[in-house]
């Protein structure tokens, strides 16, 4: 996702440069669900993922634009009540056959890349704990990694870093982000 693990966005690759630019149009446009657009798109074996607003998650032929599969998450009806704005997803992570996306309402979850079916989720907070979540998660060694911005009402139990195994789900470790308890920092 964004090319490095510091998310620096930037692609070496030389195919499109000064002199071909002006030449490029536009081959297929495709609509997106309503709500808050930060998504950036991963595509692998010329299908595009895109994480859309509110836990929607979309399979696109990249080369025609046609819509393969779409998987739209069930949220509480009451999560607007704890989170404000809860519906921005900005990015999923591939891992072999996986997509991991997480949720609004405090899962990390695995989609089957080819089909969309739901593989595993596992939930990591209660959401109305004040934990927010508006990125998706990193891989590092087989481990999905996801991190929480905290509403204050949360404290600092809901200020968590936490490593999934990416083929399961399982918690491997968790880690707050606030000294609490015994730490003299706290």
């Amino acid at each position: 996702w964004r090319r490095t693990l510091d998310s620096s966005g930037y692609s070496p690759l030389g195919q499109i440069d000064r002199s071909n630019v002006a030449s490029l149009r536009m081959v297929w446009a495709h609509p997106l669900p309503a709500g808050h657009q930060e998504g950036t798109p991963l595509v692998r074996d010329g299908i595009m993922f895109f994480p859309g607003p509110a836990d929607t998650i979309e399979a696109i032929d990249a080369k025609s634009g046609e819509l393969i599969w779409r998987y739209r998450r069930d949220l509480p009806d009451d999560l607007g009540d704890y989170l404000p704005i809860f519906d921005t997803t900005r990015n999923v992570a591939l891992y072999g056959n996986l997509v991991i996306g997480q949720s609004a309402d405090n899962y990390l979850y695995a989609l089957d890349a080819r089909t969309g079916e739901l593989a595993w989720e596992t939930q990591v907070l209660d959401y109305r704990t004040g934990a927010k979540v508006s990125s998706g998660p990193i891989i590092a060694d087989g481990l999905a990694i996801t991190g929480r911005s905290c509403e204050p009402e949360g404290g600092p139990a809901a200020c968590v870093i936490v490593a999934h195994d990416a083929t399961t789900g399982e918690e491997m470790w968790r880690t707050p982000i606030i000294a609490q308890g015994d730490d003299p920092n706290d």
